[in-house]
């Protein structure tokens, strides 16, 4: 068993030089270098270390370092959501996120999460084109942010007409 400073020693060289974007690609990345760590762990090491998802021009996302984040043309913290209708992205900082919308569809997209009910969301609130969503302690924002664009995606593809208007 490495220790922890070692763990977070690797764990920074791997989304440094790689792009990972799932901590399941990161568990992997690190149990090939020798390292053996649970996903609790690694989920409250990546918070402790102030790691954000980064939107990519490709339309994917990726783990990057703070300080790798601010020097890049991604805009750190930052999703853009280009393949579902309605949402221009979602950002979030440490302790809220913020889906901005189409104008006057944020009421239907936060009814569509109450709905949903995740364990992970306290509250949401919605304006004319944005929602605030309030996340629960215990997850990590990287899990919240991952829940909604799952739950977000799966509900545009139940429906031809995209969220409730």
């Amino acid at each position: 068993m490495k220790s922890k400073k070692e763990r977070i020693t690797h764990i920074r060289e791997v989304i440094h030089n790689s792009k990972i974007d799932s901590q399941e690609e990161l568990l992997k990345a690190l149990s090939a270098r020798g390292i053996k760590v649970t996903q609790a762990t690694l989920s409250r090491d990546l918070k402790q270390m102030q790691i954000v998802k980064v939107a990519m021009r490709d339309g994917g996302y990726i783990y990057m370092m703070p300080e790798d984040a601010a020097s890049s043309n991604e805009k750190p913290g930052s999703l853009l959501i280009p393949k579902i209708p309605h949402i221009l992205s979602i950002e979030n900082s440490s302790v809220m996120i913020v889906i901005r919308t189409t104008t006057g569809y944020a009421s239907g997209v936060a009814a569509d999460l109450d709905a949903a009910a995740l364990p992970s969301v306290m509250a949401t609130l919605a304006g004319d084109d944005t929602v605030l969503v309030i996340p629960r302690g215990g997850y990590t924002m990287a899990q919240v942010v991952d829940e909604l664009v799952d739950l977000l995606t799966q509900l545009n593809n139940q429906s031809k007409y995209g969220f409730r208007h």
